[in-house]
């Protein structure tokens, strides 16, 4: 792939990665609090089991680890389809936990992501851009093409220039409009994933000692 077209991969990656579920009241992640029939040495238990299962070494991604709270730093694969090519993102996150009797909060952050196709990723494309909105075709064009004009002017092109490229590539031969479906096709990929990871912690949490029994 050419540098003009990672670019561009860069650019979409910025209009596609921040689109998912509830966001927290910071507008950089995702929470839910969730109530479970508990105590609040029970709940910390079966997280720091799920933790052990999910991730290689524990040790290694535990950075707090106390009664009420609990703060991990991982990464988790997602896989993007951009035209023709598909890159597999390590987005980087901030996972915590708060606890309580009968309760527990789930915060996920994502902090940067990198691509061994693009290459590291600035971390304010997911604070600037986290979103819970389905944008029209209309909305998300003119979103994406301010975010390509960005990418695009902070890698030394004229503006005219960088307007040449988004014109290249945001619109095929055809006339379809490639990057807003490259938008909707990814968002259903990047919304399972950060689900995923809640109803894992969920499941885990709720699921029954007696589901172990042997």
């Amino acid at each position: 792939m050419t540098g003009k077209k990672l670019l561009f991969a860069i650019a979409l990656l910025i209009s596609i990665a921040g689109y998912a579920q509830e966001l927290n009241k910071a507008n950089d992640g995702y929470s839910e609090v969730v109530e479970v029939d508990l105590t609040k040495q029970e709940i910390h238990q079966k997280i720091n089991e799920w933790i052990v299962v999910n991730y290689k070494s524990a040790k290694d991604v535990i950075q707090l680890n106390t009664e009420d709270k609990i703060i991990i730093k991982g990464n988790f694969s997602v896989n993007f389809s951009i035209k023709k090519y598909v890159f597999t993102y390590r987005i980087h996150n901030a996972l915590s936990f708060s606890i309580r009797d009968k309760k527990f909060k789930i915060d996920l952050v994502p902090n940067s992501a990198s691509s061994d196709g693009v290459g590291d990723v600035d971390s304010s494309i997911f604070k600037q851009h986290l979103s819970s909105v389905n944008y029209t075709k209309d909305e998300f064009l003119k979103y994406s093409t301010d975010a390509s004009m960005d990418v695009y002017l902070n890698a030394g092109y004229s503006e005219k220039k960088a307007q040449k490229m988004i014109d290249k590539y945001m619109v095929n031969k055809n006339g379809k409009d490639d990057a807003y479906k490259t938008y909707t096709d990814n968002k259903v990929v990047w919304d399972y994933r950060i689900a995923l990871t809640f109803t894992s912690i969920k499941d885990y949490v709720a699921k029954s000692d007696s589901d172990d029994d042997w």
